[in-house]
């Protein structure tokens, strides 16, 4: 069904036998870099034809999105590609009159849309939000469903005070594109989703909608940047059938950006490989050797894994645990131990309540106060004040990286030494602040400690440990923590906050999806560092969550438990 109503659909896009990208061969700036500057990209050269089906995988932080960049017309290619089709020839000679006619006609880069997921989404400034609103929904923000937030022009009539004002040119939906949209969340899984708050959705499954989002806006040419990241085993081949369905039919074309761990669908045909400033573009077969390379020479410099200590003090006691939102329950009778020097893979599909968990584990979640036998780190967790409980839990998760703040003026060291108290301010006296302490004053000697510790990480983590990246960021430790937060390239940020998880030696380390958008040597140096003993300790517990048992540090043969939730229910898994 999908497939005839992607062909029907394809009337609205463009059919041309010009390239759909060209660039002959050139040198890609920054705006305002001269030619004699160092190029992001050297020597580019990359001509996708109609009817490829391509995907761009970069080995560094931030490179292949760089290569997005170009082509949304935010670097600046020299010599730029020439007249009369330019970067884009296949709109230049298209013929389909209804896109054609629009206003738009003479910005060919109003028809090539991104959806990105290894970056921060756009909020309001650049402070910090209560990413655990999602929990309660208590505002009336909150309460808009996905419909509201992600596709109001489908509010049914008869309920016009639930539609959110939308552009007064927008047009009202035609009965062909309520049958792609309808199709298209059947296929996406989002049919159910549709009138549940925004906020008490997983990351998988708004990833999913916001893709539907930008297909319907019918770009000619959709790149979509780390698509597979975040989703479950279950949803990925239901997401990678729909989009081959949809570049096949041309409705619009896709380009897919991937990591270098991430499979290649059978479907691509085409690769380009940005590597260190430098794209090899050719088929898939001649290409993928030297990503499969790469790949291959990281794993075998794997640093030799710290056993945990056998059977330490108990931190987490659950017992009988339940959360629900009104009638709809979450998450049901949940029992989970966790020890000192444990080391737990949260598995579970989108949606399975495993964010609700963490957020018990963190006692973010409002429902955390009322459960029956919730211990935390050996109090119940109504004893535990959250400030205190806050500096016993380290946290690396999509939301709180969408949430950290980025004012200006707050430096990677800053960022880093957040992390000792679990903050989200700089606290403390001096250039080099590491924080006032939470129970109690620090004395001398702990700050001396967290001090050693901040420069420990950054020198474990920072670009010396993965050379750098195409941003020009030089591999000097002092250097790097001088510098603003806010500029770092993605993949740098995640990294800091990486730094800022591990650096105050948590007894509870909970890393949620942490390897999005970081490069092939960034991933490395943060495998070795945490499987070294350094970066997480035998006293120390870790829980990772991921839908990919590679992206685990550690192995079931090196001591890994797995946790599973399924229908609400939770097991452990042996």
């Amino acid at each position: 069904m999908l497939h005839a109503r992607a062909r029907c659909y394809s009337k609205f896009y463009t059919t041309s036998r010009a390239p759909i990208v060209h660039i002959p061969k050139a040198n890609v700036f920054r705006f305002g870099d001269p030619n004699t500057a160092a190029p992001i990209f050297r020597s580019l050269q990359w001509t996708v034809h109609e009817g490829d089906a391509w995907a761009v995988i970069g080995s560094g932080s931030g490179e292949k999105a760089m290569l997005f960049r170009t082509l949304l017309g935010h670097l600046r290619i020299s010599p730029a590609p020439p007249p009369p089709g330019g970067l884009f020839p296949f709109l230049s000679t298209s013929s389909t009159e209804d896109i054609r006619t629009s206003t738009s006609t003479s910005d060919p880069y109003s028809h090539i849309a991104l959806v990105s997921f290894s970056h921060r989404p756009r909020t309001s400034g650049g402070g910090f939000y209560d990413f655990t609103a999602r929990y309660g929904a208590v505002r009336d923000l909150d309460r808009l469903t996905l419909r509201q937030s992600m596709f109001p022009e489908t509010v049914p009539p008869e309920f016009p005070e639930l539609e959110l004002p939308r552009d007064e040119n927008a047009k009202e939906m035609s009965e062909l594109e309520k049958q792609v949209f309808g199709a298209l969340v059947d296929r996406m899984g989002l049919r159910e989703l549709l009138d549940l708050p925004l906020v008490a959705l997983s990351n998988g499954q708004t990833r999913r909608a916001r893709i539907v989002k930008a297909i319907l806006r019918k770009p000619e040419l959709l790149l979509l940047d780390e698509p597979l990241t975040g989703l479950d085993v279950q949803s990925r081949p239901r997401l990678l059938e729909v989009l081959r369905a949809l570049h096949t039919a041309r409705a619009p074309r896709v380009v897919l950006g991937l990591r270098t761990q991430d499979p290649v669908p059978e479907w691509v045909t085409h690769v380009a490989f940005v590597n260190n400033g430098r794209v090899v573009a050719g088929p898939k077969e001649e290409v993928l050797p030297a990503v499969e390379h790469i790949v291959a020479t990281a794993s075998t410099k794997e640093a030799p894994v710290v056993r945990a200590s056998e059977r330490g003090e108990l931190l987490v006691d659950m017992k009988g645990i339940n959360v629900k939102y009104g009638t709809r329950t979450v998450l049901k009778d949940i029992n989970w131990q966790i020890r000192q020097g444990e080391r737990w893979h949260l598995q579970g599909t989108n949606g399975s309540g495993k964010t609700t968990l963490l957020a018990l584990l963190t006692g973010a979640h409002p429902q955390s106060y009322t459960q029956p036998h919730l211990h935390l780190h050996g109090r119940p967790r109504p004893r535990l004040p959250t400030p205190y409980l806050q500096s016993l839990v380290a946290l690396f998760s999509p939301e709180l990286f969408d949430a950290f703040p980025r004012r200006t003026g707050m430096r990677v060291w800053d960022a880093v030494a957040t992390g000792f108290d679990g903050g989200f301010v700089p606290l403390g006296r001096g250039k080099e602040a590491v924080g006032v302490g939470v129970m109690r004053p620090l004395s001398e000697e702990e700050v001396a400690w967290r001090m050693w510790r901040c420069w420990a990480v950054l020198e474990a983590l920072g670009p010396g440990a993965w050379g750098g990246d195409a941003d020009g960021t030089g591999v000097d430790t002092k250097a790097f923590a001088e510098r603003a937060f806010v500029d770092l390239p993605v993949g740098e940020q995640r990294m800091v906050l990486l730094m800022r998880a591990l650096v105050g030696r948590a007894p509870l380390v909970l890393l949620d999806e942490v390897w999005s958008g970081m490069g092939e040597g960034m991933v490395r140096a943060a495998r070795q560092y945490l499987r070294s003993g350094e970066g997480v300790g035998p006293e120390q517990a870790v829980v990772v969550i991921t839908h990919w048992e590679e992206e685990v540090p550690w192995t079931v043969t090196e001591g890994v438990r797995r946790f599973r939730l399924d229908g609400g229910f939770g097991m452990v898994v042996d």
